[in-house]
């Protein structure tokens, strides 16, 4: 079994599309998440879609994004959509619950901070050999939309595959396996641009 796993990152120009498509047909299994929805991995079409947030949270957070995520998954209804609890009835044709408890048997597995760590270690769970993840940008987003740790997480999830014997890629459009420098400068706020994370690339 091979996983794809596509985050929001990654990268839709010309010269990148053809790459995915070959590299990712046939045999893989493409998953998604929430509203990420590239178009090289729309055609390849998607195995598994996930939202691993609480129904009430999402209605009180997220409530036009939750409106096109039932739009899509009644347009996809062959394709399963894991929650962590029910969502309203009718609302998703292929509704799976996520298996928390499953994974929490893990070693660690009470430690999560996004939702692509839970995807890694579900992929182990399931038996894949090789797991590639696409546009995952948790080292910039973890100081605006993710918690801090979701970076050091993945990759702790990433590393514990490895060492079960999977293989684990990250295309060049994930800010993985790498080093990243916070910066002290004397800039002024409004008046200077400001970057949070030094990127030396």
């Amino acid at each position: 079994m091979k996983v794809a796993i596509v985050g929001g990152a990654t990268r839709t120009g010309a010269q990148v599309l053809s790459y995915p498509l070959k590299k990712y047909g046939g045999d893989w299994e493409i998953w998604g998440l929430n509203a990420i929805r590239p178009r090289w991995a729309d055609r390849l079409g998607w195995t598994r879609w996930f939202n691993l947030h609480r129904w009430k949270h999402l209605k009180r957070d997220w409530a036009p994004g939750l409106r096109a995520e039932i739009a899509w998954a009644q347009a996809f209804p062959k394709v399963p959509f894991y929650v962590l609890d029910p969502w309203r009835k009718g609302a998703l044709p292929n509704q799976v619950i996520f298996p928390k408890d499953k994974l929490l048997a893990m070693p660690r597995g009470d430690y999560h901070a996004g939702s692509f760590d839970w995807l890694v270690a579900y992929a182990v769970l399931l038996g894949a050999n090789h797991i590639a993840l696409h546009g995952v940008g948790l080292a910039l987003d973890s100081l605006r939309d993710e918690p801090y740790s979701a970076r050091a997480c993945l990759e702790y999830w990433c590393g514990y595959a490895q060492g079960k014997g999977v293989l684990v890629t990250a295309a060049e459009d994930c800010e993985l396996m790498a080093q990243y420098h916070l910066v002290k400068s004397n800039s002024l706020y409004g008046y200077d641009d400001v970057q949070l994370v030094e990127r030396r690339t």
